[in-house]
């Protein structure tokens, strides 16, 4: 039986942001859960670890997803006929950059040439979810749901969550012997990652309570499990996303939410710190600030500062072509290794240089720009805006465009986006 044949049925019986969404909001989730129960911050044996460290499930997700896209009449040639000669160059540009440094720089040529190979594989997967809305209905109950079946697979991860942290193993069965709590969190890497996510669809239910007229009630019951949660993981750089967000939506509408929603979001937002303060775990992986924070700017920031200023470093041995894609984890070393520069300018630029990097930028800038004026416009396109603004921010500061996770939802958003501003008959989407 082929993939399309398998795939055929579950596409007939739903609509398209519904299957995405049990996708990415449930599926993958669980799945990522039952496969790296972890209770410290590497499994055992190695390559399974690599595995997680590059979250191949959710890459193979994607290869499904554009096979399905395949099977219903999805060609490379005709979404490249399509593309203003701009964005040709900067492909061509960003094609330079995986392929140079990777294969004449790179002291790990298979891991970055494999690297740039997904790199490919999710600006495909876009393209395919493109190709995908497009020939499918896309309706106001569409995008909620969407919306909804992420949320819902925040409750599930919740549950998942208490049962781990309430029921751990004894630590002498652990590799290691301890139990490290900021890396218990159910197929996440570490509890920083799992607060991104929660704090990306934390800023759809914002946005909706602050701009939505006809808001839902279930909108304020979203936003206090998403913020709490993400209150609880101390992610601080999602909690600043999502003020940013609430930003770029009133400078983007030039106007202030009716007073009685900012009241209600801002008692809401209350509600949501204190119960994450009060069910956070004892211990400082959890919290949103630390009295020693100030003391220090780097450990203010996490330790960013030192990471940035070595990446820097680093990339200016080779300005033009970077290291190859990846090489942040075996060229930058500052005590320990790290997967990512936790900064998207400096993975672009450590990884393919300038050159990768100016097509790169300019790719994800052309998109911000082809797809802003809709997304604030349209009041059923703002939850999925403010995701995927929520997540752009956050890759400032986090590894957002590195993990196949949050590069799923972040292609997803600029499909569906892309989609929508393509419709001759937009209004079915007021």
């Amino acid at each position: 039986m082929t993939v399309s044949a398998t795939f055929r049925p579950a596409l007939a019986r739903w609509s398209l942001p519904e299957w995405l969404g049990w996708t990415m909001g449930l599926v993958m989730p669980i799945c990522a859960a039952m496969l790296y129960p972890t209770y410290m911050h590497q499994m055992q044996p190695a390559w399974v670890e690599w595995t997680r460290l590059l979250e191949l499930p959710f890459v193979a997700c994607e290869l499904v997803i554009i096979q399905v896209a395949i099977a219903r009449g999805y060609e490379d040639r005709q979404i490249m006929a399509r593309l203003p000669r701009d964005v040709i160059v900067a492909f061509a540009l960003l094609l330079v950059g995986l392929t140079v440094g990777s294969v004449l720089l790179s002291r790990n040529p298979v891991g970055s040439l494999f690297l740039s190979l997904t790199t490919l594989v999710h600006l495909r997967f876009c393209a395919a979810v493109f190709s995908l809305t497009r020939a499918s209905d896309l309706t106001v109950r569409h995008l909620e749901l969407f919306q909804g079946l992420l949320v819902g697979g925040l409750a599930v991860l919740t549950v998942l969550t208490a049962w781990r942290f309430h029921f751990p193993p004894r630590p002498e069965t652990v590799p290691g012997g301890q139990i490290e709590w900021g890396s218990a969190l159910p197929g996440f890497i570490n509890v920083r990652h799992f607060g991104s996510w929660t704090g990306a669809i934390a800023a759809a239910s914002l946005v909706d309570l602050l701009y939505n007229a006809n808001a839902k009630r279930s909108s304020s019951l979203f936003y206090v499990l998403a913020a709490g949660l993400t209150c609880w993981s101390g992610t601080r750089a999602a909690v600043l996303a999502l003020g940013v967000v609430a930003l770029i939506f009133l400078l983007s509408l030039r106007q202030w939410p009716p007073r009685r929603r900012i009241v209600a979001v801002a008692a809401l937002s209350l509600v949501a710190l204190t119960l994450g303060a009060f069910l956070a775990p004892d211990n400082g992986d959890f919290m949103l600030y630390a009295s020693g924070d100030a003391r220090d700017a780097n450990i203010a920031t996490g330790g960013r500062l030192l990471l940035w200023h070595a990446t820097i470093a680093r990339w200016l041995a080779s300005p033009w072509f970077g290291w190859g894609s990846g090489s942040t984890f075996w060229e930058v070393y500052i005590g320990w290794w790290h997967t990512q520069p936790h900064n998207v300018v400096l993975q672009f630029l450590i990884s393919w240089g300038i050159v990768g990097t100016a097509g790169g930028l300019w790719l994800l800038g052309r998109a911000i720009v082809a797809t802003h004026r809709i997304g604030v416009a349209r009041a059923s396109l703002r939850p999925l805006t403010a995701t995927l603004y929520a997540l752009l921010f956050m890759s400032l500061l986090e590894g957002m465009l590195y993990y196949p996770r949050f590069i799923m939802l972040i292609a997803t958003s600029f499909a569906i986006l892309f989609a929508a501003v393509e419709r001759d008959t937009v209004s079915s989407l007021d």
